[in-house]
């Protein structure tokens, strides 16, 4: 079945303290709603929608390959949907809804949500986790034999609700017709005067739709950016999935925490990466080369064997066999010849 995906983009992210939207902020070099529009491409998505609000100027470059909506109202995550249900048309496949501010969602997980999803014929399927601590999520509610039947926001939570660990992600799998065909019956009738999504699952079960959900295995995934301290803490989980994988490849870091390389940077097996060394953009780094330490490149390409000791390049060739630096800084354009040797 085809499946298309919802990213929702529009908020302000207030918590941010910044005159850019939430979702423009970078995390290693790459916008925030780049990374969860990648991963439902790589995922199988064959469309993305993104709907967007807040600082829509500064988000809207950003999605050039996205079919885009817009919410005018911020009036709560179901309202968001009901913005872009006319970009699906008549469209009567999968839905995924993803967060616009959830970097550290893996293709992977999105594609097994899919496959979770239809496979169990759910007219609505909820990744869900249980971290350590619950505090700010909504939390599942399941009927006595272990169905899902709703969610309740935090702030609406009793007692009892409070103290249940499994907790929404936020992100979701939906048949698009029970999805589009219900979406106006979603109420405002709750503490936030807000449209809940997660209303959606209650109506559903209600009207006798089979309501899913799939635990994810690593609650990192599900991590929302708010602030610059959630920044930090995203930025950090994503630095050691891309360094563990360099160096499950072939490549030496001496100290990976503080190495830095984008997720569109390549860098092939036999090279030594120094610490405090900085790789963004589509920098690729081939064999046998050494790096650092105090170097940083963005958009360069290196030949093989090079060695860069605290060199700064950008948008920039270096070919094979060079010794560049120490204390060098290369102009953006800056073409180095095989087996020279650039001093400061």
């Amino acid at each position: 079945m085809e499946a298309q995906a919802l990213i929702l983009a529009a908020g302000m992210g207030t918590r941010m303290k910044s005159q850019k939207p939430k979702v423009a902020h970078e995390m290693l070099g790459k916008p925030l709603v780049r990374w969860v529009v990648d991963a439902s491409v790589s995922a199988g998505c064959t469309q993305v929608h993104v709907v967007v609000g807040h600082g829509r100027e500064q988000v809207e470059p950003l999605l050039d390959d996205c079919v885009i909506s817009y919410q005018n109202e911020m009036l709560g995550t179901g309202h968001t949907i009901m913005c872009a249900a006319d970009s699906f048309g008549d469209f009567a496949g999968t839905i995924v809804v993803l967060c616009g501010d959830t970097p550290l969602i893996r293709a992977e997980t999105i594609r097994a949500l899919i496959d979770t999803h239809e496979a169990a014929g759910n007219a609505a399927t909820v990744l869900t986790m249980k971290p350590d601590d619950p505090t700010g999520y909504g939390r599942i509610l399941r009927t006595p034999e272990g169905n899902v039947c709703g969610i309740v926001e935090e702030k609406d939570c009793t007692e009892e609700q409070r103290a249940l660990r499994e907790c929404n992600s936020g992100m979701y799998c939906f048949d698009a017709r029970a999805l589009l065909d219900n979406i106006n019956k979603l109420s405002r009738d709750n503490a936030q005067g807000e449209y809940y999504l997660t209303d959606m699952l209650a109506i559903l079960d209600d009207a006798g739709c089979k309501v899913g959900s799939m635990v994810v295995e690593d609650d990192d995934e599900c991590l929302g950016v708010n602030s610059r301290r959630q920044l930090a803490q995203a930025t950090k989980v994503a630095q050691a999935r891309i360094n563990g994988a360099l160096m499950d490849s072939g490549v030496t870091m001496l100290d990976p925490d503080t190495v830095w390389i984008g997720p569109e940077c390549s860098v092939e097996r036999d090279c030594t990466v120094f610490p405090l060394t900085i790789l963004m953009g589509k920098t690729h780094v081939a064999q046998g080369c050494t790096l650092g330490p105090n170097t940083r490149l963005t958009n360069v390409e290196v030949g093989p064997g090079s060695v860069l000791d605290e060199t700064v390049a950008t948008d920039a060739k270096i070919g094979a066999d060079v010794v560049c630096g120490p204390r060098v800084t290369l102009e953006p354009g800056a073409v180095i010849p095989d087996g020279a040797v650039v001093k400061a």
